[in-house]
């Protein structure tokens, strides 16, 4: 038996003695109430007998006269009674009297029979009205007990009914010291139940404080000694009972930590170890369980809780908390990232090892695929299942056909939702009409004539759409586009031939690369804006975005980027950096659009943060023509 067991079963049978002992305890306080109510009751049954021989003497005596004014009149009688009654009147039976009630209600004295202060003819006395009006009412004898000190008082009332009537109450009050006699013989028992209470307590208290050391050396043999969570040990107890229909398993390892260790040696790695531990417990939920698997490989176990998702979000979190962190190291700032796999479906495999090896397959992947990314078995399906990118003789194909389309997707005032203006979002549609996004053709013209072919196509697009709408519509470029003089030709010469309705555009610049030439480009800036265009700059957050834009360009626009924006009510970090560029924005009096609004909660924290604008799939999705969906 281990030692932990052993504490139990102590801790088992001393709790089990001290409810034995309780229960004895109650059980001779019960004893002693019993006792106590069974006397009472053998005084009250001794009483009874004795006072119906006094009525019956009384009817005798009287027969059909009126008791109360015969006694009136009658001063032999009535020593007569009193004499009687005094008969019963003993140390326990301290009075004993009858009164009857006047006209008034009040009870007076017609005969006492007490020894000690006896009450005068008609005097009155006293009582508990609702109660001796009981004997009056039912013409039945009432008891009346009450407490005084270690003794129990008990008046006990018999009416004398005379014609049907109850004329006169004969009333005896008696009490005994029995409660207080048994209480004095219970009294050192009771003190011994309370030695063996305090005793066992005390037991139980070493049982626990001993379980609790055994349970504390237990925990650190279960725990990883450098990072404080759970190791390998203890994964093997948890694997043990695991239902794997409640969990999905992501497995992340540190991106070239070996180079790390290299570059600033061994300790500089137990910094990252630790900080990358403490970077993930702030993403987790108390009921997730986070192991140290290997060097610098680490297993998350995540609880479902009816998300099917939640592997991947909560993958997602720890990516962009590590990712944004900063480990310190002798003055070293040092920043690294993770490559992570995800089991989404764990209980499809046969045994919980094979669930952990099809997760490390996922994070083989992830780090074939460049590392610094996720992988998961359905998107690594998607991946395979996705449209193949577009060759450069179907791009040419589709603008030959006039293929190349725009869908536009709404932008809302974030006050009052209404549509303030549009985005502009290329698309070809194929042979066999699917709509197809930017991501497959895109990158595949980017630096050839059939780029600035696109560039011309699209604003032609946007500008037929403004002129036959008047409608703020804006669309993507980026920087770089305004510094290729052919293509911010194009730009500038679609402007001009549309100059009326020039004031409805704004070109949304995207910074894939860093910038150099801002002379430049703000020459090339301040012609657009002379025209009335408005300059946005987008994905404000990611790539090469620097706050120095806004120090060294003339932009009427900040447009955050969507990863931020879509993890801000799951990311604390995403929060935090949103609200701060929000707040740099207000300072310069710059009015920022939020993309990425997927869903109330997220719409309603950047209405709350003071963004002017929102887009996103939970207001709109992007459709053909200008539409109004929300």
């Amino acid at each position: 038996m281990s030692i932990n067991k052993a504490a139990k079963r102590y801790t088992a049978i001393l709790t089990a003695l001290m409810a034995v002992t309780a229960y004895m305890y109650f059980l001779v306080n019960d004893i002693k109430s019993e006792l106590v109510k069974n006397m009472d009751s053998l005084y009250i049954h001794t009483l009874s007998d004795f006072i119906v021989n006094i009525d019956n003497n009384i009817k005798v005596q009287l027969k059909d006269e009126p008791f109360v004014q015969t006694l009136h009149n009658d001063e032999k009688l009535r020593a007569h009674f009193e004499h009687t009654l005094s008969v019963l009147s003993t140390k326990s039976f301290k009075y004993v009297y009858i009164l009857y009630r006047d006209k008034k209600g009040i009870y007076r004295y017609i005969v006492d029979g007490s020894k000690k202060d006896r009450g005068e003819l008609d005097q009155p006395l006293d009582v508990n009205m609702k109660e001796w009006n009981k004997v009056y009412k039912t013409e039945k004898p009432n008891i009346i007990r009450q407490y005084k000190l270690d003794e129990l008082w008990t008046t006990y009332l018999y009416p004398i009914v005379r014609n049907g009537k109850v004329e006169a109450v004969i009333a005896v009050d008696f009490s005994f010291e029995l409660p207080h006699r048994i209480r004095e013989i219970v009294k050192p028992l009771n003190r011994s139940f309370i030695f063996i209470f305090i005793a066992i307590f005390i037991l139980i208290i070493l049982v626990i404080l001993e379980f609790y050391n055994n349970n504390k050396i237990k925990r650190q043999s279960y725990t990883d000694a450098l990072t404080q969570i759970y190791n390998r040990h203890y994964l093997r107890e948890f694997l043990k009972n695991i239902d794997l229909d409640k969990y999905q398993i992501m497995l992340f390892d540190i991106d070239f930590f070996k180079k790390v260790n290299d570059t600033y040696g061994h300790k500089a790695g137990d910094i990252i170890l630790q900080g990358v531990v403490g970077s993930v417990q702030k993403t987790i939920r108390d009921g997730d369980m986070f192991f140290r698997y290997g060097g610098e490989e680490f297993l998350l176990f995540v609880k479902v809780e009816n998300d099917p998702d939640i592997g991947l979000k909560i993958a997602q979190r720890v990516k962009d908390e590590i990712e944004v962190s900063e480990f310190i190291y002798e003055q070293n700032h040092i920043k690294v990232t993770v490559s992570i796999g995800v089991n989404e479906h764990p209980s499809r495999c046969k045994t919980i090892d094979q669930a952990i090896k099809y997760t490390d397959e996922m994070l083989y992947i992830a780090k074939k695929d460049g590392r610094n990314c996720i992988r998961s078995q359905d998107s690594v399906q998607e991946k395979s299942n996705a449209p193949k990118k577009m060759s450069i003789d179907e791009i040419k194909e589709a603008f030959e056909q006039k293929r190349v389309i725009c869908h536009y997707q709404p932008i809302y005032n974030a006050k009052d939702l209404t549509i303030d203006k549009y985005e502009a979002l290329v698309r070809i549609v194929s042979n066999e009409g699917k709509i197809i996004g930017p991501f497959f053709f895109l990158e595949e013209i980017f630096s050839t004539t059939l780029y600035t072919e696109l560039t011309a196509t699209v604003i032609d697009i946007v500008f037929k759409q403004i002129s036959l709408q008047e409608k703020n519509i804006s669309l993507n470029l980026n920087f770089s586009d305004l510094i290729d003089t052919k293509t911010y030709d194009i730009v500038i010469g679609a402007i001009q031939r549309h100059k009326d309705v020039a004031r409805f555009l704004t070109i949304e610049l995207l910074e894939y690369e860093k910038l150099e030439d801002f002379e430049r480009l703000k020459e090339r800036i301040v012609e657009i804006k002379s025209y009335g265009c408005k300059i946005a700059v987008d994905d404000f957050g990611s790539g090469y975005a620097n706050y120095e834009i806004f120090k060294r360009l003339p932009i009427d626009i900040m447009k955050i980027d969507g990863t931020l924006i879509k993890d801000i009510t799951e990311s604390d970090m995403s929060f935090k950096i949103v609200k701060s560029i929000i707040f740099f924005a207000k300072e310069l009096n710059i009015p920022v659009i939020a993309e990425f609004i997927h869903s109330k909660e997220v719409m309603e924290s950047l209405q709350g943060l003071g963004a002017e604008y929102l887009q996103g799939f939970h207001l709109c999705e992007p459709k053909e023509g200008l539409h109004h969906c929300h």
